[in-house]
């Protein structure tokens, strides 16, 4: 774990932003008043698999994968953590779970330590992700050409396995125009980290995290807390872009609405700890 200080936070994109979503808006900032602490890595395949033997947490597919045709992403009952679709080892990000499943792991965390550990808010994310700084479009500023030293994305690389693909569906097709030598996923901590030490927290996999979306931030709280709502939340967020993501959705403000029980061969799991 990574301590990160008390600080100011951006969250969203700025009004210039040629990408920015009504979803991404407005962009505001909210008070760190306390550190806390965050995994220095995504979760590896090898620390899921601990808590999974450790609970008999029953192995569920139903994943997002592209296994049975490259480009073509369809919900596959084989496609799983242990195999989700393409070559990995216990120390890349576990892909494959969902939100339900994140949440699992936290309260396994909590039950054999002294406990603390979350998923982190929307606020505290984006907090994170730009290293405490103010609001370049990537952590790295805003030249989508610097990503592959910082972040695993849908890069050179990846296209040149991917001339197939049907792009037509995309009103933007923007690889990111440099190459990071991987096709999927990487070992954790392949890349430079942030000024906060964090590693991947752009690319790789993306990340649950608490927060229900919503239709824009103004339902985030003054205090950063992620939007309340009386019913269940209908979507969650996943945040940071993947190594199957364009360069305009790597950028920071990014957000990626799914239903908790979505699984996805991108999308993994970053914990907190609030520091007591």
């Amino acid at each position: 774990m990574v301590i990160v200080p008390a600080g100011v936070a951006v969250l969203g994109s700025s009004a210039d932003d040629a990408h920015r979503r009504p979803d991404e808006l407005p962009q505001r900032q909210f008070a760190i008043r306390e550190a806390f602490a965050v995994s220095r890595h995504e979760i590896t395949r090898d620390q899921y698999e601990a808590f999974v033997r450790d609970t008999g947490r029953p192995l569920q597919g139903a994943c997002l994968s592209d296994r049975l045709e490259r480009g073509n992403w369809v919900y596959d009952p084989d496609t799983t953590f242990r195999d989700p679709g393409f070559r990995q080892t216990g120390t890349h990000p576990v892909a494959c779970v969902n939100w339900d499943d994140a949440n699992a792991y936290v309260a396994w965390l909590n039950s054999r330590t002294s406990g603390g550990y979350r998923l982190l808010t929307e606020v505290e994310w984006e907090y994170v992700a730009r290293g405490g700084a103010a609001t370049a479009v990537y952590p790295w500023g805003d030249d989508p050409s610097r990503a592959c030293s910082f972040a695993n994305g849908f890069d050179q690389t990846t296209r040149a396995s991917y001339q197939d693909m049907d792009t037509s569906g995309y009103q933007v097709f923007d690889p990111v125009p440099c190459s990071d030598g991987a096709l999927n996923t990487t070992p954790v901590g392949s890349f430079t980290p942030n000024a906060f030490g964090v590693f991947d927290m752009i690319g790789n996999v993306s990340e649950w995290i608490e927060d229900c979306h919503a239709p824009s931030h103004e339902a985030v709280s003054a205090s950063g807390a992620p939007p309340a709502f009386e019913v269940r939340c209908e979507k969650r967020v996943a945040k940071g872009g993947s190594w199957g993501t364009l360069a305009h959705n790597l950028r920071t403000a990014e957000r990626f609405p799914y239903e908790p029980t979505h699984r996805d061969d991108s999308i993994g799991i970053r914990v907190a700890r609030t520091i007591r």
